[in-house]
């Protein structure tokens, strides 16, 4: 048996000790969710405990890889430990800027406020995640953004990680996106342990929230939001990924939603960030059982994935995944 088989092992074991004693670990339990029967039905206080069990496995990877020096050798994602720590600052910084959300309930414009300034700093001292060129499929030339590269990769990840954190809603939602996609970088592009240990640790946090013991909360889903923005820039950087709009149909369904969210608010003159319950999750869920909800929605994030796996011309299905989902919005609205 191989190391990387081990390490997997050693991981596996340390989420079923989680699973196994998560009551008695006082260190899931700091923040609780309580219902308000307002937007939030469930029956009890449930630990927001996803971001503090996705940080943990993160943190005890960084740990083995200064043991196991060859860990990080092997990463493909990370050319070197700079990027690495630096990746690592990221992920501490964006589960802290959750934590104090979920502990304080901040106002949208600050956590906004915030939010941008974390990703500049993050954009300042690593350069390898700063978008140079913008290569589409249905375009021959490239779209060099010179001095702009910045600015638009700050752009794209106030975009993403904002959708990400707006499509957090329901048992299963967030970790089952995460998963498809994790599994998806696995398959097709990169040969990761970091990814397999991600996977492991979304594995088994949903075995909590399908069982209603824990919610992801703000501090899980802008820590999902960055690394998987994070995965997604580096690998199109590592022409792994060949063009944008692959991303971009990666990302369509909570892109979709956040953008007609926004606009939706905008026209009722309410604050393009203040909290309803008007999310393509809640619109189903009116109608249908939660699992009958999960499973539309990863029907729709897998549809457009599926077919541009397939070879068919990405302009298509972006075009097609929107006639879609503009069909669903319409029939459950």
């Amino acid at each position: 048996m191989n190391s990387i088989s081990l390490y997997i092992i050693f991981f596996i074991l340390i989420n079923l000790m989680v699973i196994l004693n998560f009551k008695r670990i006082k260190l899931f339990h700091l923040l609780q969710d309580n219902p308000d029967k307002n937007r939030k039905f469930h029956l009890r206080p449930t630990p927001l405990a996803g971001g503090p069990i996705l940080l943990t496995n993160i943190i005890i990877f960084f740990i083995i890889s200064f043991i196991d020096e060859s860990i990080i050798a092997n990463e493909v994602i990370f050319e070197n430990k700079k990027e690495f720590y630096l990746f690592i600052l990221g992920a501490l910084l964006f589960f802290s800027l959750g934590y104090l959300d979920d502990k304080f309930n901040l106002r949208a414009n600050l956590k906004f406020l915030i939010l941008t300034c974390l990703i500049f700093t993050i954009l300042f001292f690593d350069t390898s995640i700063s978008i140079e060129t913008l290569k589409l499929s249905f375009i021959n030339n490239k779209i060099l953004l010179s001095n702009y590269s910045i600015f638009f990769t700050l752009f794209c990840f106030l975009v993403f990680m904002n959708a990400i954190n707006m499509f957090d809603g329901i048992n299963l939602q967030s970790s089952l996106y995460a998963l498809i996609i994790f599994s998806i970088f696995l398959i097709f592009y990169i040969n990761s342990l970091f990814i397999k240990v991600l996977i492991v640790s979304f594995i088994f946090y949903s075995y909590l929230n399908y069982r209603n013991k824990s919610f992801l909360g703000d501090s899980g889903s802008l820590l999902t939001a960055f690394i998987l923005g994070y995965l997604f820039i580096k690998l199109y950087n590592l022409e792994q990924i060949d063009y944008a709009d692959e991303i971009f149909i990666y990302m369509m369904i909570p892109g979709l939603d956040m953008i007609r969210l926004f606009f939706k608010r905008i026209f009722l003159r309410r604050s393009p960030f203040s909290a309803d319950r008007m999310h393509l999750h809640h619109l189903l869920i009116s109608k249908f059982s939660n699992l009958k909800t999960i499973f539309l929605l990863g029907s729709l994030i897998l549809f457009p994935i599926f077919v541009m796996l397939l070879g068919f011309n990405r302009l298509a299905i972006i075009i097609i995944t929107i006639f879609i989902y503009s069909i669903v919005i319409k029939k459950n609205n």
